[in-house]
């Protein structure tokens, strides 16, 4: 499997020290990272995921199960990885990042430094509200109304809903499905939480504390569920401090 299909690299850095991966929520892409290229330290290199069944990839079928869905990314992934490493995932990302860190020796790969969990419930929490992947398509666009993390005249837009239906249902799936083991992860962890995130409660917050291989900081961020989106300044600000623990001016600090 190509790298080139599974990470967008707005601003290469062959010489950086360090990656960010970021993998994004249910529905979403890597569009939501691209903006965040040029406000990174200098010594990082941005690498958005973007998996199958959006945007560029969106002819091709999404996975509906996180097996599936971190095996492809950990193929893609031996191709980028030359550096040392920090993870990233907002909502959903944050349970198919920690699957990931999880694994990754497994898989033959370097752990992360650090997995950044946003907006998420800990991976071995279970979901707050009933499984939406299978309702019929009205009700189904009435969840995604309800939810309020899709654009309006997206759901307006017939034929573009029609497209993103199959990915927001498969997603969905893994969402609902997927519940972790509590496994101590081989790394640190940072996690991000929204003041007014009604879907992810306090306790589901200080959970990811049980799956720290370290140190586990918590930190709130104004805003709901999409903080990530609507609060972008504040979150960049948490990232990158995360980041210059691990890059001094030109290498990666142990």
């Amino acid at each position: 499997m190509s790298a080139s299909k599974w990470f967008v690299r707005p601003l290469p850095r062959p010489s950086a020290a360090l990656r960010l991966v970021c993998l994004p929520y249910a529905g979403g892409s890597a569009a939501t990272y691209v903006p965040w290229a040029a406000q990174l330290p200098a010594g990082v290199e941005l690498a958005a995921v973007q998996p199958p069944g959006r945007a560029s990839r969106i002819l091709e079928l999404a996975h509906t199960d996180m097996d599936a869905l971190v095996a492809g990314l950990a193929a893609a992934f031996r191709e980028l990885s030359d550096k040392p490493y920090v993870l990233f995932g907002h909502s959903l990302g944050s349970r198919v990042a920690y699957e990931f860190a999880r694994r990754a020796a497994g898989f033959g790969l370097p752990s992360p430094r650090l997995l950044i969990a946003s907006g998420s419930r800990a991976p071995h929490f279970p979901a707050t509200r009933e499984s939406a992947h299978d309702l019929p398509e009205a009700q189904f666009i009435a969840k995604l109304r309800e939810l309020n993390g899709t654009p309006e005249e997206v759901l307006n837009n017939r034929e573009l809903v029609q497209f993103l239906i199959p990915l927001l249902r498969a997603d969905f799936k893994i969402a609902a499905e997927y519940r972790a083991t509590p496994v101590a992860l081989p790394c640190p962890l940072v996690v991000l939480a929204g003041t007014e995130d009604h879907e992810v409660g306090e306790a589901a917050v200080e959970g990811w504390r049980e799956v720290a291989g370290g140190a586990c900081e918590i930190h709130w961020i104004p805003g709901g569920h999409f903080f990530v989106e609507h609060s972008r300044a504040q979150v960049l600000e948490r990232v990158n401090a995360a980041l210059a623990r691990f890059v001094g001016s030109d290498r990666v600090v142990a």
